[in-house]
C-alpha cells in the first residue's frame, strides 16, 4: 500500500499546526519549512482541511492557519479521508464472484488486512501523535507553555 504525498504533507501539516501553533494562526511558510513541503502544495491541502472544517485561515500580518478541529478528537481515519481517502480493496476484488478457491482466499486476506490499517487509524488522533513529539523531546516552536512569575 503506497500513500499519496497529498496524504503524507497534510497528516504533516495538521500535526505541525498541533503540536507548534498552540491554537495561534501560523504562516503556511513556516509549517512547509519543516515539514518539507511544498508551498503551493501546501496552499491546496489547506483549502481542503479549510472546507472540512479541520482548519481555519485568518488574512493578515498575524494572519496563518491555525487547527479549529478538537486534537483529541481527530483521528488519521478522518484526516485520510478528506485528504485523499482511505485505503480500500480494488472494485476488481468487489466483482469476482465466480473465481477458485485460492483467489477468494487472497481477496479476504486483503480485506482483512485493508479493515485492519483502517480500524488502526481510526484509532489514532493528533493528540496521540503530539504527546509522541513531546516523549521523543522535540523541540516546540512558537509555543512557549506557562511563564509563572513571582
Amino acid at each position: 500500500m503506497k500513500l499519496s504525498n497529498r496524504t503524507v504533507y497534510g497528516v504533516r501539516a495538521v500535526v505541525d499546526l498541533a503540536y507548534h501553533g498552540d491554537g495561534e494562526p501560523m504562516r503556511v511558510g513556516q509549517i512547509a519549512e519543516r515539514g518539507a513541503i511544498p508551498d503551493h502544495f501546501l496552499q491546496q491541502i489547506f483549502q481542503d482541511l479549510k472546507k472540512a472544517g479541520i482548519v481555519d485561515s485568518k488574512r493578515g500580518p498575524s494572519g496563518g492557519y491555525r487547527l479549529v478541529a478538537d486534537p483529541e478528537e481527530l483521528t488519521l481515519a478522518e484526516l485520510f479521508g478528506v485528504l485523499n481517502g482511505l485505503p480500500r480493496v480494488p472494485e476488481i476484488v468487489e466483482e469476482c464472484s465466480e473465481v477458485d478457491t485460492a483467489a477468494k482466499i487472497g481477496d479476504q486476506v486483503c480485506r482483512e488486512v485493508v479493515g485492519r490499517v483502517v480500524e488502526r487509524l481510526e484509532e489514532i488522533t493528533i493528540s496521540d501523535l503530539v504527546e509522541r513529539g513531546q516523549k521523543q523531546g522535540l523541540a516546540r516552536q512558537g509555543y512557549e507553555g506557562f511563564v509563572y512569575v513571582i
